[in-house]
């Protein structure tokens, strides 16, 4: 037989036992004490956080004859006949499969129904944002006026998603992301009961990875409890969760604060190696930097060394945008591509003292160059000495723009692929073999897509530009998308139309 899973195992048996969401639990024994309830009820919040949890306790002691101001849990008290009425007047629904508007109006027929043996009917709906617009306008009427032993109770996780009619007739509570200081305690009491052997240092980690998840922690201290090891380590919970060690994630931090590109993306070529997944390295570097960025501001006390380190390095504002970037990078559908070219924009943007080696990638690269500029006299304005280094770090981040081009006008990439892009003087140059392509690439509405996506990219404005070289190579002959319909490539590529 399979055991309990412990988040069900110590999920919250009465009010005294929630964590973390004191607010909450205060105000709804205050109006339990005093008989002041409502009749439709919002919990909002991140998922994990015991939004079921308090919907369920609350249920149970609408329907309590003990003393509610005692905290005693209903299901226990003496005088409650919660454990009973529980299954048969306590209705849970999940609108995530029942959000149509004939679940919504079949509810509408039964809610008329008198309860079994308490004073309430207690409808709790999960996930209540996932109803379709006509299951909320059928909800509407029966939430502003329900019969006197309905009480309702929405739980949602996405509350921007609710139509305000509907969180207008409610009383709504925001359960907040419990605190790690609040996680590690009480991990810490479920690893003693159940006799699981833990550093201190592991439980700090999976407060942290949980990010103020209750339900997330104790599935993880879960699983870590049935690895088989007397003593669950940092080491442990870091393998887990596919983590990198601190060192290497402080090594990539610290070359984008002295705008080293090539030491960062050396590292992360080393993680890679290792099998660290890119979205793990992404969220450690976003939570290192926030810390960074919350003491640079003064906000925060850091006593690691490391820390302090880069804290005086670093100034807040680029800090700040280190953070955006990174945050960025997380949504993208190429994470490992995404973060090289974040790691040479971020030393790019920062100065131009940079220096970016050769490295391994999965993904086919066109040929760029980085064109060495002319000797210019000392009179024609400042040096130029880092030019070659600028030209070097936008040739690394041109990839990137093709992909990104692709998914707008995937036959314009195609045939940007076959020539070489040369970076010079602050602008990109295409070295076309025929007047044809040179002419096509030069087009306004092109030029205007291509240029855009650059702007993107390197988070500037670059100029491109086509021009005829009768040496450059030839081009491949793979020009369009063999999948693609050979007319509607051929207008995109030639810009006709069709006429009859």
């Amino acid at each position: 037989m399979a055991g309990q899973a412990l988040y069900r195992k110590y999920r919250s048996a009465d009010f005294s036992q929630v964590v973390g969401q004191d607010h909450v639990v205060k105000t709804l024994m205050n109006a339990l004490a005093t008989g002041r309830t409502s009749h439709a009820y919002l919990f909002t919040g991140p998922r994990g956080v015991g939004k079921t949890s308090v919907a369920r306790l609350l249920a149970r002691a609408l329907n309590c004859t003990g003393d509610q101001s005692a905290s005693r849990p209903c299901n226990k008290c003496a005088n409650c006949s919660a454990a009973i009425n529980s299954s048969l007047d306590i209705v849970e629904i999940d609108a995530a499969s029942n959000n149509g508007v004939d679940d919504v109006r079949d509810l509408r027929e039964k809610i008329g129904l008198a309860p079994s043996l308490g004073a309430y009917k207690v409808y709790i709906i999960d996930e209540v944002h996932m109803l379709s617009s006509g299951a909320f306008n059928a909800l509407l009427k029966t939430l502003e006026e329900p019969p006197s032993h309905a009480v309702f109770i929405l739980a949602t996780t996405e509350v921007h998603k609710l139509p305000e009619t509907i969180i207008s007739r409610t009383q709504a509570f925001h359960f907040r992301p419990i605190s790690s200081e609040d996680l590690v305690t009480h991990l810490s009491a479920i690893a003693k009961t159940e006799k699981v052997s833990i550093d201190p240092e592991a439980l700090v980690m999976i407060a942290t990875a949980s990010r103020g998840g209750f339900r997330d922690a104790i599935s993880l201290l879960d699983q870590l409890s049935t690895g088989g090891e007397e003593m669950i380590t940092l080491d442990t919970v870091r393998n887990l969760l596919g983590y990198s060690d601190l060192e290497s994630i402080t090594t990539i931090s610290r070359a984008l604060a002295l705008m080293d590109a090539k030491s960062a993306l050396v590292t992360l070529e080393q993680l890679m190696q290792l099998g660290i997944q890119p979205n793990q390295v992404i969220i450690q570097l976003i939570e290192q930097w926030r810390l960074i960025l919350l003491c640079s501001a003064g906000a925060q006390v850091e006593d690691s060394p490391a820390i302090k380190e880069l804290v005086k390095a670093i100034e807040s504002p680029r800090a700040a945008r280190i953070l955006q970037m990174l945050i960025e990078c997380s949504r993208s559908n190429w994470p490992q591509l995404s973060l090289e070219a974040t790691l040479v924009r971020l030393c790019v943007a920062a100065g131009p003292d940079i220096a970016v080696g050769p490295r391994s990638s999965t993904v086919a690269t066109p040929a760029v160059k980085a064109s060495k500029p002319e000797p210019k006299d000392r009179s024609d304005g400042p040096s130029t000495a880092n030019e070659p280094a600028q030209n070097t770090a936008l040739a690394a981040l041109w990839p990137k723009v093709l992909v990104q081009l692709k998914s707008q006008n995937n036959s314009l990439s195609a045939l940007l692929q076959m020539y070489t892009a040369e970076f010079a003087d602050d602008k990109i140059t295409i070295q076309s073999r025929f007047n044809f392509h040179r002419d096509l690439f030069n087009k306004a509405a092109n030029r205007q897509i291509i240029e855009a996506v650059v702007e993107k990219v390197y988070s500037r404005p670059i100029p491109v530009i086509a021009v005829t070289d009768e040496n450059a190579a030839k081009p491949k002959t793979k020009l369009v998308d063999p999948n693609a319909d050979l007319v509607s490539s051929a207008i995109e590529i030639l810009g006709g139309e069709v006429v009859d």
